[in-house]
This record gives C-alpha cells, sequence and structure tokens, in this order.
C-alpha cells in the first residue's frame, strides 16, 4: 500500500448530533472546554506518539497512487446533459474546489455543470433544488450538505425523476438511498483527515503538546469528524492538554474572541487544530489579540493558496490536503455509479499529501495551480476514472 493510502482509521466511537439548522446560530465562545488528559500514562504517550509520527513520515511526498475504482455494469450516456452542483458554500475554496473538479470530470463525458451556491443556508439550498428541477436539470450533485437540512426539497426533486447525488454525508433525516436518491458518504475519508491534522500535531510537537482543537460543526459530517480528531489526539496522547472550541462558518466572525479566551484559559497551548484553511485567518488573529502567537505552532487541512502559502512562509506547521480535482473525479464517479444503477460505493481511502516548509518551496503557487494536480502529483487518477466509466 502506498503510504499516501491510509486504511479507514476506527478510534473513537462517533457522537450523536443534531442537524445544521439547530447549530447555525450557535456562539463560538460559549463552548471551549479543556481537558488536562485522558488519564493514560507517559509511556502511553510515547507509543501513541511514535505511531502519529510513522504515520505522517511518508505523507511529504508527492501523490502517485490511485485507489482503483470498480467497473460500472453500464455506461451512462451524457453526451449533452445538464448536471448541476449545489455545494454548501461556494466561497470556501476547498467546496468550490471540488465543483470545479466535477466540472472537469462531466466535461470529459460530454455533460456541463452548473454550480449554484447553498450559501450554508437551508433556504438557499432548496431554492437551488427548486431552480435544477425548473431549469431541467438532468442530474443533480449537493456537496455537504445533511439531507436532513431540505429533505422537502430533496425529495420534490428526486420526485421528478432527476437524479440526486447527495455527496459528501452520511444519510439523515431517516432517508435511505434509492434508484433516483443516493448517499455518496466519504465521511470515514473526511474522519481520517482529522485524524491526520491530530497526529501531524503530535508528530511534531511530541509528549510536550498542548492542543487547542476547533471544532467545526456545519453537518453532520465536519461535527463527527472533529470529534473524532479530538478524541485520537486524546488517544494517543492521554497526557498532553486539549482545548476544544466550537463554530460554524455562519459564527466564523465570533472565531477571533473565541481563540483568544481559549488562550487566556489554557495558556499552556502550544499547537492550533484549525480543521479548514478557509478558517486559519480568523484564528490567527485571535492568537495574535492573545498575545501567544509566537508559542503556537497552527496546523490545517485543504492546502488552498492561502495556506500553502502561509506554510511557506513560516506561518503554519502542516497543511494536509486532497487534489480537489480529485476529490471532484470521485464525486463523479458516485453520480456515474447511480446513473447506471449500481450502488453507490463510500469512500474509505484517504488520497493526502502533507505540506510542510520541506516541500513547499518547489511549488507553482498561483490560483490557477489550486484547479490542478500539481501540487501533488499528476493528473493519471483520471484514466482510472474513465476506465471504471466505459469510456475508456
Amino acid at each position: 500500500m502506498s503510504p499516501h493510502r491510509h486504511p479507514v482509521r476506527r478510534g473513537a466511537a462517533l457522537l450523536a448530533t443534531a442537524a445544521l439548522v439547530g447549530m447555525l446560530g450557535a456562539c463560538a465562545q460559549d463552548n471551549v472546554q479543556a481537558d488536562s488528559g485522558s488519564g493514560g500514562s507517559a509511556e502511553d504517550s510515547a507509543s501513541g506518539i511514535a505511531k502519529a509520527e510513522e504515520f505522517i513520515a511518508g505523507m511529504g511526498a508527492e501523490v502517485t497512487d490511485y485507489p482503483a475504482e470498480p467497473a460500472l455494469s453500464s455506461t451512462p450516456d451524457l453526451a449533452g446533459k445538464k448536471v448541476t452542483v449545489i455545494p454548501l458554500g461556494d466561497n470556501i475554496p476547498v467546496i468550490h474546489g471540488v465543483a470545479v473538479g466535477i466540472q472537469d470530470a462531466m466535461e470529459a463525458v460530454g455533460a456541463t455543470a452548473t454550480i449554484c451556491d447553498g450559501k450554508f443556508t437551508p433556504t438557499a439550498v432548496a431554492d437551488c433544488l427548486k431552480q435544477a428541477g425548473d431549469q431541467g436539470a438532468d442530474a443533480v450533485v449537493s456537496l455537504f450538505i445533511d439531507y436532513a437540512m431540505a429533505g422537502t426539497a430533496f425529495d420534490a426533486l428526486a420526485k421528478k425523476g432527476v437524479p440526486v447525488l447527495v455527496g459528501g454525508v452520511e444519510p439523515t433525516g431517516g432517508r435511505e438511498s434509492d434508484e433516483t436518491l443516493a448517499f455518496y458518504d466519504n465521511t470515514g475519508r473526511i474522519g481520517q483527515l482529522y485524524d491526520a491534522m491530530s497526529m501531524s500535531a503530535l508528530a511534531q510537537g511530541g509528549e510536550e503538546t498542548n492542543v487547542l482543537w476547533l471544532r467545526l460543526m456545519d453537518s453532520t459530517t465536519t461535527r463527527e469528524a472533529s470529534e473524532q480528531g479530538v478524541a485520537t489526539f486524546k488517544e494517543l496522547c492521554p497526557t498532553c492538554g486539549v482545548a476544544t472550541a466550537d463554530f460554524t462558518t455562519a459564527n466564523v466572525d465570533k472565531l477571533p474572541s473565541a481563540v483568544s479566551a481559549a488562550m487566556v484559559a489554557n495558556p499552556d497551548t502550544n499547537a492550533l487544530i484549525v480543521p479548514v484553511d478557509s478558517f486559519v485567518p480568523p484564528a490567527m488573529q485571535g492568537l495574535q489579540s492573545s498575545g501567544k502567537a509566537a508559542q503556537v505552532k497552527v496546523f490545517s487541512s485543504s492546502s488552498d493558496l492561502a495556506g500553502l502559502q502561509r506554510v511557506r512562509d513560516g506561518q503554519q506547521a502542516s497543511d494536509l490536503g486532497t487534489p480537489v480535482i480529485y476529490e471532484g473525479w470521485k464525486y463523479a464517479n458516485g453520480l456515474m455509479q447511480l446513473l447506471a444503477g449500481d450502488e453507490v460505493l463510500p469512500a474509505d481511502e484517504m488520497v493526502t499529501r502533507d505540506f510542510t516548509q520541506d516541500n513547499v518551496g518547489d511549488l507553482e503557487l498561483t490560483d490557477e495551480a489550486y484547479f490542478t494536480p500539481d501540487w501533488f502529483g499528476d493528473d493519471r487518477f483520471k484514466d482510472v476514472f474513465l476506465q471504471a466509466w466505459g469510456v475508456k
């Protein structure tokens, strides 16, 4: 197995969570918690950190190996078809990048894909779903939107006979996959990514790591992955310090004060884990306000342009990312499985590179490069998908 593909890690049980709608008004600084340790020994921590170091060690190299994809039972004819892509929020670079990847994949099979921004609100998501039906979309792919957030609108579209892939989330609201609406569940991979952020922090900081873990509460996926990442940190280093603070995209304006308050309450903090690069700037603003920015290493994921620039400039210690174009092709693969009448398979292998100052120096850090696989390796994965689809 390539060092860049890792089997599913089932460290801690995921917590049951409420629907996104109930979280949108939450106030980040109302949920700052500290945990001085999980009751384990120094020997337990030394063993866990060794595991983290081993896990992270090979992830700085280019990605050269991609998971195999099973062949479809038949090849859907998408020539001239229209696909609508609905991201939870298109202003987040990594989410927009996945949508661009779907557009790239659809172009390869003769279809066109347009993006309708869900704007992180149930109303906007429902409007996009209705608009897709009204405008004659031949298929719809949503990104990171819980079915329960707009269940009525999802069902109305499916009842029209429009194939709908609910992407990047597990089933919610009692809905299961059928021949028209199916879930592409990549929550296992996202959980692994959040695990990897904890392991990266421990690999760099060792047994003296005291982390502030910012839990992203936008959806069931991010909530559960955040809980998993925190649990993994505690499991690997039970003697390390852990503090957490919760936030959503809707209340990101409160994130600086939440981070500042958490730093005051936990003055020994020396590592900050921010789940997505887009939220690093407001988190760093909170570090600056606390007067303790110089002692804290920042760890994040999604490897967008700004994130890699921060790594290059020494402002961020690590940035774990997957090629957004590859991610888009994975979502397109789920749509192709749905259209072929096959089971939409969950994603359970992580394809990720760890960017640090050791490997960003030779990269061309431009907006254009972000929407290519260039920072990670090459685009050989496209042949894997096209062969699976019977297109090549």
